[in-house]
């Protein structure tokens, strides 16, 4: 199967997969699962900016249309990420990843880079989202359990996803 038949059926699966969590999954108003930061830390590296950055918002507004939520908070948020992902990329994966097109495979660069990446892709994502969804209506405390707490559930929900679709011998 080409490559980006396959990626395509993996976004598709994971964009499925996100709208059955946002309409069947509820842990509550502190925790929000969010797959779409590892959509885009899957595109292109060497794709166009602005390219990154449309998929970005249509991925973004795609969840929230057919979420129950703030409407362009996703896409925000996810164009945000769409912003940094490439130059954070650099820092985070060894030089004789730098030419690469895609992310490196687990297999080859390693748990822990790719945990660290996801870590500061979903730092950055939901420090965007827990300020424009209610950082005024909640305490500057209760928003900051509910971003760590995203952070870790997310960071883990992630991993997993990654390692099942996405790394896939």
């Amino acid at each position: 199967m080409p490559t980006y038949l396959r990626q395509i059926i993996i976004y598709a699966v994971v964009i499925l997969l996100q709208v059955i969590i946002n309409n069947y999954v509820n842990l509550g108003p502190m925790i929000y699962i969010c797959l779409i930061p590892l959509l885009i830390i899957y595109l292109p590296l060497d794709q166009k900016p602005y390219l990154s950055l449309i998929i970005a918002f249509g991925l973004g507004l795609i969840i929230d249309i057919l979420s129950d939520g703030v409407l362009g908070l996703n896409a925000g948020a996810a164009t945000l990420i769409a912003l940094v992902y490439r130059p954070l990329f650099y820092p985070v994966f060894q030089k004789n990843n730098y030419s690469k097109k895609y992310i490196p495979p687990i297999r080859e660069s390693g748990i822990w880079r790719h945990v660290l990446y996801m870590l500061i892709i979903l730092a950055i994502y939901f420090l965007f989202y827990i300020i424009f969804d209610g950082l005024a209506k909640s305490t500057l405390l209760t928003s900051l359990v509910r971003y760590l707490m995203n952070i870790a559930v997310n960071l883990a929900i992630a991993t997993i996803v990654d390692l099942t679709l996405f790394n896939r011998s």
